[in-house]
């Protein structure tokens, strides 16, 4: 038999009867303070026992000092109610003690919160402690216990109270200026390197452990800040403690109490306090690197705590979209002091009353602000679930690292955990939903419209009218394409064409002066001249007639080179075509050496456009299969056909497909598909566009079956 449960039966006034009746009072750690929000007076208090801050009307606060634990509800209300001029009955204050019980106001000593323990049904103790065991279930938040450090930063403060004073606030400015020149001076290195150091796609596993290791040092300093202006404007700190925010290591810290005793200016300090530590580590560490010799530990360490502190810390850190010391700064001086959760419960409830006809009640916001809260809470939402993706995407990028097969897995897993509580909210809606239009969704079933609509489903899913296709990028180009060039250096004397003109196989293009080879041409034809009249004479004496003929033959050569050569001034198309070369005529009188480019010229008759597809996607290509070609910038698509396919495959080209920069992943093997394009209006040669090329028909249902057989098939064989 349970002991509690026998004693409760012998002796039934035992403690626990006692204590759990016994009237409720104000925790005697209590901290308090009168402020003013939207112009209207609100009691912050502060409860140590429980940790959180109450917002009180002066009249609520009043009437909860009254309790004292010794006091009957009676008599509370006849005291309130001497107190106010007003009456008030015993019932009036019974449910105001039942509601602040319900948020655990009231103060309750480590034996009662026992007693209240025990006095727990089974089914509640079993809820909190499968509660507490889902406690590193999210991964947005993973808080792990807490200290009490108020009395080491007691005697932290007493000696080191001077931070806040005009003469160090102007030290620090200045060295955030110095810090600001050397940055600005050298950021193209710093730049690069910021991307470089955020990027974990090139980490090893000790890259990480250091940079998690430094990490807990700077967010340990950012809270610690926190800390000590809670202190400063005259505040506790009753805990602090390490937690992991989307599996980032962070230090928490509880200033509540500070926001409670502050006003606002020092509600902001204790707010910027953090950003400036990180900046003040940020500005030691700059001139170090700066005046240290590279290569050394001094140099590295200092450039690390820089990337760490520096513009990146900076950017979030002020970034207003998420909770961090950008937004409480925000709250602070707009004067809303729960901006993100008021606007999204205000916007959630509005679409789910005003779009999802809901039976639900939109929490009251004047209007001058529900369009500020419409657009917070919509680029808020937005900005966290980017920073979500990213974390999912991260995790993917380290395991990659170390085995890019299966880095599917942690990268799934991780974003089923980082999403989980928004999927669980996700299904919970759509079931209030169902809940809500069930009857509607029912009546709409039974009727023929449903059994149509199913029928059309059906009929798209099994109908084979769905290409198998696959896509890539393309530079349009002519089938043939001729570079004419100089055979043999000249002066461009005269070009018989201009850009866009048509020409024709052997028509001449331009002509080219050689003084000096015109020169050399005309002594080899003289030379020649006379060794054939010496050849002559020679033949009718009958005297050195074979060294003549010979000597003929050879001048006979060179003057047959150099009048090839000087043919060769005359430069005529090699095929049919259309000049393409810009503003031609621009090179009369320019020299051009031997074998400089002097005009293209191509056939504009048929264009081709190559791809490359990667092995993956080869099985959906064959010869002839049609394709459909879109040039960027423009609406229209022109058709074209498959005219070859490459036999063996090649690294893609980097100016179309950009090549895979993450280190251990192994990038597909690409095949060139030629694709075959008419010639039509608009076409020109250079354009860039996509491309897709169309396979066979299959239906929606085999294509689904194909894709998962191919995914499994890969990673499993």
């Amino acid at each position: 038999m349970n002991l509690t449960r026998a004693l409760d039966v012998a002796l039934p006034e035992i403690p626990a009867r006692v204590l759990s009746t016994r009237a409720p009072r104000v925790d005697p750690g209590t901290t308090f303070r009168e402020h003013v929000e939207d112009g209207a007076r609100v009691v912050r208090v502060y409860t140590p026992a429980s940790g959180f801050m109450f917002k009180l009307t002066p009249q609520q606060w009043a009437l909860a000092q009254l309790f004292d634990g010794s006091r009957s509800f009676a008599q509370i209300a006849e005291a309130f109610s001497a107190q106010t001029g007003e009456y008030y009955d015993e019932q009036s204050v019974a449910e105001f003690s039942a509601e602040l019980d319900a948020a655990n106001f009231w103060y309750q000593t480590a034996q009662e919160k026992n007693v209240l323990l025990l006095l727990q049904s089974k089914e509640e103790r079993r809820k909190n402690l499968k509660a507490r065991s889902r406690r590193f279930a999210d991964l947005s938040m993973i808080i792990f216990p807490a200290f009490n450090p108020d009395r080491g930063l007691t005697w932290i403060y007493q000696r080191t109270r001077w931070i806040y004073s005009w003469w160090f606030t102007a030290i620090t400015l200045l060295a955030f200026a110095f810090t600001f020149a050397i940055s600005i001076t050298h950021w193209s290195e710093i730049g690069r390197d910021t991307v470089e150091f955020y990027n974990f796609t090139d980490k090893s596993a000790s890259d990480v452990a250091v940079l998690y290791l430094l990490g807990i040092f700077v967010v340990a300093a950012h809270e610690y800040a926190h800390a000590h202006a809670c202190k400063h404007c005259g505040g506790r700190v009753p805990a602090m403690g390490f937690a992991l925010i989307m599996l980032t290591p962070a230090f928490y810290t509880d200033t509540t109490e500070g926001a409670v005793m502050g006003d606002r200016a020092q509600r902001l300090v204790i707010a910027l306090a953090g950003i400036w530590v990180e900046l003040i580590i940020c500005s030691i560490a700059t001139p170090v690197w700066w005046l240290s010799e590279p290569g050394t530990m001094l140099h590295d360490g200092a450039y690390f705590l820089m990337m760490l502190t520096g513009i990146v810390s900076l950017v979030v850190n002020w970034n207003p979209l998420i909770k961090l010391d950008g937004y409480h700064m925000m709250c602070e001086i707009i004067g809303v002091p729960d901006l993100k959760e008021e606007s999204t419960a205000w916007l959630s409830a509005w679409v789910k009353k005003h779009v999802w006809r809901l039976p639900v009640e939109v929490p009251y916001v004047p209007k001058r602000r529900r369009p500020g809260y419409a657009v917070y809470a919509l680029l808020s939402g937005a900005y966290s679930y980017t920073v979500m993706t990213f974390l999912a995407k991260f995790a993917g990028n380290v395991s990659r690292n170390f085995s890019p097969e299966w880095a599917f897995l942690p990268e799934y897993g991780i974003t089923l955990l980082i999403f989980k509580s928004r999927i669980r909210l996700l299904f919970n809606f759509l079931k209030l939903v169902y809940l809500d239009k069930k009857e509607r969704v029912r009546a709409w079933l039974r009727s023929y419209g449903t059994l149509a609509a199913g029928s059309l489903i059906l009929i798209v899913l099994l109908l084979p009218v769905w290409h198998e296709r696959t896509t890539g990028p393309f530079t349009l180009e002519p089938t043939q394409l001729a570079v004419v060039r100089a055979a043999v250096p000249g002066v461009v004397e005269d070009l018989h064409v201009t850009e866009g003109v048509p020409v024709v196989a052997g028509q001449p293009l331009a002509r080219l002066r050689n003084l000096a080879l015109r020169s050399e041409l005309a002594a080899a034809q003289a030379r020649l001249a006379a060794a054939s009249s010496r050849a002559t004479s020679a033949q009718l004496r009958y005297q050195d007639l074979g060294e003549a003929l010979r000597e003929k033959e050879r001048y006979q050569a060179q003057a047959e080179q150099l009048r090839q050569k000087a043919a060769h001034l005359e430069i005529v198309s090699p095929i049919a075509g259309t000049v393409l070369t810009a503003r031609p005529e621009d090179l009369r009188g320019s020299y051009l050496p031997e074998g400089a480019e002097l005009l293209e010229v191509a056939d504009l008759s048929r264009f081709r456009a190559r791809i490359f597809v990667s092995e993956y996607d080869l099985y959906k290509v064959a010869i002839g299969a049609p394709a459909r070609l879109q040039v960027e910038g423009l609406p229209q698509t022109w058709a074209s056909e498959v005219a070859a396919i490459a036999p063996v495959s090649r690294e893609s080209d980097p100016t179309l497909i950009e090549e895979s920069k993450l280190k251990g992943l192994h990038p597909p093997q690409f095949y060139i598909v030629e694709l075959r394009v008419p010639a039509a209006p608009g076409l020109k040669p250079g354009m860039t566009g996509t491309a897709r090329v169309y396979g066979r028909r299959r239906t929606l249902a085999a294509l689904a079956w194909d894709a998962l057989r191919v995914v499994l098939g890969r990673k499993i064989w």
